[in-house]
């Protein structure tokens, strides 16, 4: 599949793992520590393990689209918007517990409590965007060898 060869390939990689860091560590600066953040993902059920799975998803969308700008024409459809937004909405929305109170500066209490109860939601649904979003520009299909090689 495109999305291996990404992920094979230094430079997709390299911005691959680059992004996958600062989705996994950025929720430590609001926090103020990186022990206070990692208290705090441990300790919500689903997002343990919801999060993680969606900064890889992200990551591998990042891959992608460095090994099909960079390496090899591999994406069919531009959508560099729909992912982009899908990404942003997931991280921002609630996607991890730490972005929940710096949402509070921007949103009434009622719409906070909301997000934070249902980011679960929230984030299943950028999940399923983000996938659909790699589905879409291709990453998901058989990579073709052309013949001699």
């Amino acid at each position: 599949m495109v999305i291996f060869q990404a992920w094979k390939h230094k430079l997709s990689a390299a911005v691959g793992l680059l992004v996958l860091l600062v989705i996994l560590l950025w929720p430590a600066i609001p926090l103020h520590s990186l022990d206070i953040w990692l208290k705090t993902l441990f300790s919500y059920w689903p997002t343990n393990i919801l999060y993680p799975i969606f900064a890889i998803i992200i990551a591998t969308q990042a891959a992608l689209f460095i090994y099909d700008k960079k390496v090899a024409k591999c994406c069919r459809v531009p959508q560099t918007k729909t992912s982009a937004a899908s990404s942003f909405a997931g991280v921002l929305l609630g996607a991890c517990p730490a972005c929940i109170p710096v949402l509070g500066f921007f949103l009434p209490l009622s719409a906070t409590i909301a997000i934070g109860y249902y980011s679960w939601v929230i984030l299943i649904i950028a999940i399923i965007i983000t996938l659909y979003s790699i589905k879409r520009s291709g990453g998901f299909q058989r990579v073709v060898q052309p013949k001699g090689q």
